[in-house]
């Protein structure tokens, strides 16, 4: 019996924790792994590395194919990594009903300099406070393309 109310009580406590994190996240808008936030620039910046992806996805969203177009890596390798973090971590949306078996996505990779980070940086607050209904509880660190493992 006393084993019984220990195991409902842990589960009552996990309950507990599970929603208490879940509100926390409630009415927080969903980003895609690599996506900038509304307040970073696209702007390409000195010492940026930048390229567009473009992804077959299947129906579940997963990458089937890479290519890297129009970029300023330096070598190929990098590229190949870049692709590697999306294959890896990055999921596209969900298919509609009516979408083919795999779908064509485009996207943006832009990897910050430090000066661009710091361009970034200083352009959060300000964004804050242009739209005070967002939480900044819904805006985490934000993933590098090369890095969305972090």
């Amino acid at each position: 019996m006393m084993n019984s109310l220990k195991v409902v009580l842990a589960l009552v406590l996990l309950a507990s924790i599970g929603s208490a994190a879940m509100a926390d996240n409630a009415g927080c808008p969903k980003w895609e792994a690599g996506s900038r936030y509304p307040w970073q620039s696209n702007a390409i910046l000195r010492g940026d590395r930048y390229a567009w992806l473009i992804l077959d996805v299947d129906r579940r969203g997963n990458p089937v194919r890479c290519g890297v177009h129009k970029d300023n890596y330096p070598d190929p390798e990098s590229r190949v990594w870049l692709c590697k973090q999306y294959y890896d971590f990055w999921r596209g949306p969900l298919a509609a009903p009516h979408e083919p078996a795999i779908r064509t996505l485009e996207r943006y990779s832009l990897i910050p300099s430090p000066k661009h980070q710091e361009v970034d940086w200083k352009a959060r607050p300000a964004w804050f406070r242009q739209h005070p209904e967002e939480r900044p509880g819904c805006y985490p660190e934000p993933t590098r393309p090369d890095r969305m493992d972090l």
